[in-house]
């Protein structure tokens, strides 16, 4: 075991600092919109679909997504989630949301997830409708019986979602081009040009780290479909002790 507090200089520090030891590490922070700024058009389809007017709307701070995010409450007292996004400020988001919907349509009821309650696309924009759920985010740094309950109910739902429900990507498709850090630097002209605290190792490894990196695709092959996103601070625990994340598609 590494004892950091023995390193010269500030290279402890910064080991310790990315592995988190002085606090949790921070939550994703997107700029999300507020939902006056939906088209009004759009507002009104959404209470169409719910069926009762949307009275109040807060706005969910975490996740990288441009776009709308936020917990309704209806006039009757109902609630529901609403994510919608349109092709500003990123072109991409639109067909993520739709590749969203398509896999929340297939997942079976007892999946951990929010269900689907509707999903359109309209003048650029498309928009999710879940149904909200009550819960928390787990404790950061992480406690070992919530841990253990979320890899208890991901190990259940890899059997529950094998085969895939629906046709995804699989994981080498759609992480294929991003995984090959290691690779590019061992090809590139000038090798592995960085600097800090793990350069000097890293520069001595490379050829190891691309090859080590370069058999990932093959390891992930399979036919189970895959939460591609999940982070602490994209799942709630709920007082059932079940826990629900929204979908990120993938086939691994």
């Amino acid at each position: 075991m590494r004892d950091d507090s023995r390193e010269p200089g500030d290279q402890g520090e910064e080991r310790r600092r990315r592995r988190g030891e002085d606090g949790p590490p921070p939550p994703a922070r997107g700029v999300r919109l507020p939902w006056a700024a939906v088209p009004a058009r759009l507002r009104l389809a959404v209470e169409t679909h719910l069926g009762d007017r949307v009275t109040e709307a807060v706005t969910q701070p975490g996740g990288f997504s441009p776009g709308v995010a936020a917990r309704l409450r209806l006039a009757g007292g109902g609630r529901a989630f609403v994510k919608a996004v349109g092709t500003e400020p990123n072109p991409l988001s639109p067909g993520m949301h739709r590749s969203e919907a398509r896999v929340a349509a297939a997942l079976p009821a007892t999946a951990p997830a929010p269900g689907l309650l509707a999903s359109f696309d309209e003048d650029d924009w498309v928009v999710l409708l879940f149904e909200d759920v009550e819960g928390r985010q787990p404790a950061q740094p992480w406690v070992p019986a919530e841990l253990d309950l979320v890899l208890g109910v991901l190990a259940g739902l890899a059997e529950s979602l094998t085969p895939a429900p629906v046709a995804v990507p699989s994981a080498a498709e759609r992480l294929g081009e991003d995984y090959r850090g290691w690779r590019r630097l061992a090809a590139g002209p000038d090798g592995l040009g960085m600097d800090g605290a793990d350069a000097e190792w890293a520069r001595r490894h490379l050829d190891r780290l691309a090859e080590l990196e370069s058999a990932w695709e093959a390891a992930a092959k399979g036919d189970t479909l895959a939460h591609a996103d999940l982070r602490a601070d994209n799942l709630l625990l709920t007082a059932d002790g079940e826990w629900s994340s929204s979908t990120g598609p993938g086939r691994a």
